[in-house]
C-alpha cells in the first residue's frame, strides 16, 4: 500500500509541475515558461546529489514552480500596468529588468532548497580528512 501511495504522490507532484508550465505558457508568455523550464533543469541537476526521498524533492520542486508561476503573474501584471501608466517606453525597461527579476527568485528559491535538503554524507567525510 505504501508503494502505491508514494507513486500517487509522485504523480501528483509531476502533474502540478506540468500544470504550472502549461499555465505559464497559456496565460503569461513564453519567457515565463522558459524561466520555469530553466529552474526545473537546475533543480533536476541538483536532485540526484542530495539526500532525501524523491517525494520531498519533488514537493520542493513543485513549490518552486508554484512560486515561479506566481512571480511571473505579478511581473506580467506589473508590465501591463507600467505600459498603461508610462507608455510604450516602459517595455524597454521591462525587457532589460525581466531577466534580473526572474534571476532573483530562481537563485533565492534554489539556495533555500539547498538549505532544506540534507547534504550528502560523503562531503562531511571529506571535510574531516
Amino acid at each position: 500500500m505504501k508503494f502505491k501511495s508514494n507513486r500517487l504522490v509522485t504523480g501528483l507532484f509531476l502533474e502540478a509541475i506540468g500544470l504550472c508550465l502549461m499555465l505559464s505558457f497559456i496565460f503569461i508568455n513564453i519567457a515565463a515558461t522558459a524561466t520555469l523550464l530553466i529552474f526545473n533543469l537546475f533543480f533536476l541537476s541538483l536532485i540526484i546529489q542530495l539526500n532525501g526521498t524523491l517525494n520531498i524533492k519533488l514537493g520542493i520542486l513543485t513549490l518552486g514552480n508554484i512560486t515561479g508561476l506566481f512571480w511571473n503573474v505579478v511581473l506580467h501584471h506589473f508590465a501591463i500596468a507600467g505600459v498603461t501608466f508610462f507608455g510604450e517606453p516602459f517595455n524597454v525597461f521591462y525587457a532589460v529588468s525581466y531577466p534580473f527579476l526572474n534571476f532573483m527568485w530562481v537563485v533565492s528559491f534554489w539556495s533555500m532548497s539547498l538549505a532544506v535538503l540534507p547534504k550528502p554524507k560523503s562531503m562531511k567525510a571529506e571535510v574531516k580528512t
